[in-house]
Protein backbone atom coordinates (compact mmCIF):
# COMPACT_ATOMS: atom_id res chain seq x y z
CA UNK A 1 0.00 0.00 0.00
CA UNK A 2 2.52 2.46 0.75
CA UNK A 3 4.95 0.89 -1.79
CA UNK A 4 3.11 3.31 -4.47
CA UNK A 5 3.71 6.73 -2.45
CA UNK A 6 6.66 8.86 -4.20
CA UNK A 7 9.56 9.57 -2.37
CA UNK A 8 10.64 13.05 -1.28
CA UNK A 9 14.07 14.66 -0.39
CA UNK A 10 12.84 16.62 2.66
CA UNK A 11 16.35 17.57 4.12
CA UNK A 12 15.74 20.57 2.06
CA UNK A 13 12.34 21.61 4.18
CA UNK A 14 13.80 23.24 7.18
CA UNK A 15 16.27 25.43 5.24
CA UNK A 16 12.95 27.90 4.36
CA UNK A 17 11.26 27.44 8.14
CA UNK A 18 14.40 28.76 9.23
CA UNK A 19 14.56 31.83 6.92
CA UNK A 20 10.34 32.24 7.68
CA UNK A 21 11.78 32.08 11.41
CA UNK A 22 14.66 34.99 11.07
CA UNK A 23 12.43 36.83 8.94
CA UNK A 24 9.26 36.73 11.46
CA UNK A 25 11.90 37.52 14.14
CA UNK A 26 13.24 41.00 12.49
CA UNK A 27 9.97 41.59 11.17
CA UNK A 28 7.99 41.46 14.77
CA UNK A 29 11.27 42.75 16.74
CA UNK A 30 11.17 46.18 14.69
CA UNK A 31 7.60 46.86 15.01
CA UNK A 32 7.83 45.82 18.76
CA UNK A 33 10.18 48.28 19.04
CA UNK A 34 8.81 51.14 17.33
CA UNK A 35 6.18 50.77 19.00
CA UNK A 36 7.72 50.81 22.21
CA UNK A 37 9.78 54.35 21.19
CA UNK A 38 6.44 55.63 20.22
CA UNK A 39 4.73 54.95 23.65
CA UNK A 40 7.88 56.45 24.91
CA UNK A 41 7.66 59.40 23.27
CA UNK A 42 3.68 60.22 23.79
CA UNK A 43 4.53 59.66 27.42
CA UNK A 44 7.25 62.03 27.22
CA UNK A 45 4.77 64.74 25.27
CA UNK A 46 1.92 64.16 27.91
CA UNK A 47 3.95 64.76 31.17
CA UNK A 48 6.02 67.91 29.50
CA UNK A 49 2.04 69.08 28.35
CA UNK A 50 0.29 68.58 31.69
CA UNK A 51 3.77 70.76 32.98
CA UNK A 52 3.22 73.19 30.41
CA UNK A 53 -0.21 72.93 30.88
CA UNK A 54 -0.17 73.40 34.88
CA UNK A 55 1.91 76.55 34.32
CA UNK A 56 -0.58 78.42 32.72
CA UNK A 57 -1.20 81.67 34.40
CA UNK A 58 -3.05 83.90 31.64
CA UNK A 59 -5.59 83.36 28.75
CA UNK A 60 -2.68 84.33 26.23
CA UNK A 61 -0.87 81.75 27.92
CA UNK A 62 -3.51 79.14 27.40
CA UNK A 63 -4.08 80.65 23.54
CA UNK A 64 -0.76 80.04 22.81
CA UNK A 65 -0.47 77.02 24.32
CA UNK A 66 -3.74 75.35 22.67
CA UNK A 67 -2.46 77.07 18.97
CA UNK A 68 0.83 75.76 19.70
CA UNK A 69 -1.07 71.91 20.57
CA UNK A 70 -3.43 72.62 16.99
CA UNK A 71 -0.01 73.15 15.29
CA UNK A 72 1.56 69.86 16.62
CA UNK A 73 -1.47 68.07 16.10
CA UNK A 74 -1.56 68.89 12.44
CA UNK A 75 2.12 68.11 12.56
CA UNK A 76 1.19 64.51 14.21
CA UNK A 77 -1.05 64.06 11.55
CA UNK A 78 0.78 64.27 8.64
CA UNK A 79 3.74 62.06 10.58
CA UNK A 80 1.24 59.33 11.06
CA UNK A 81 0.11 59.00 7.42
CA UNK A 82 3.75 58.97 6.25
CA UNK A 83 4.16 56.27 8.45
CA UNK A 84 1.00 54.35 7.43
CA UNK A 85 2.40 54.50 3.89
CA UNK A 86 5.66 53.22 4.63
CA UNK A 87 3.77 50.45 6.98
CA UNK A 88 2.18 49.91 3.72
CA UNK A 89 5.77 49.23 1.81
CA UNK A 90 6.68 47.41 4.57
CA UNK A 91 4.05 44.87 4.82
CA UNK A 92 4.16 44.27 1.16
CA UNK A 93 7.83 43.78 1.01
CA UNK A 94 7.49 41.14 3.81
CA UNK A 95 4.37 39.27 2.69
CA UNK A 96 6.68 38.89 -0.94
CA UNK A 97 9.20 37.95 0.91
CA UNK A 98 7.12 35.33 3.05
CA UNK A 99 5.89 33.82 -0.38
CA UNK A 100 9.61 33.66 -2.15
CA UNK A 101 10.24 31.42 0.17
CA UNK A 102 7.46 29.59 0.52
CA UNK A 103 7.77 29.18 -3.62
CA UNK A 104 11.74 28.41 -2.90
CA UNK A 105 10.66 25.66 -0.53
CA UNK A 106 7.84 24.06 -2.58
CA UNK A 107 10.47 24.08 -5.81
CA UNK A 108 13.06 22.18 -3.88
CA UNK A 109 10.34 19.60 -2.61
CA UNK A 110 8.55 19.07 -5.15
CA UNK A 111 10.85 18.11 -8.20
CA UNK A 112 12.31 15.80 -5.48
CA UNK A 113 8.95 14.37 -5.16
CA UNK A 114 8.24 13.87 -8.94
CA UNK A 115 11.32 12.31 -10.18
CA UNK A 116 11.12 9.23 -8.04
CA UNK A 117 7.38 9.12 -9.06
CA UNK A 118 8.01 8.64 -12.75
CA UNK A 119 11.03 6.24 -12.00
CA UNK A 120 8.20 3.83 -9.81
CA UNK A 121 5.75 4.23 -13.07
CA UNK A 122 8.20 2.77 -15.42
CA UNK A 123 9.04 -0.13 -13.08
CA UNK A 124 5.01 -1.05 -13.19
CA UNK A 125 5.17 -0.98 -16.58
Amino acid sequence: MFNNIPTADFSAFGAPVQKLIELNTATFTKAFELQKATAEKQIAQAQADFKALSAIKDVEALTAFVAAKSEEAKANLEALQTEVQASAENTKAYFAEVQAILTESKDAVVPAAKAPAKKAAKKTA
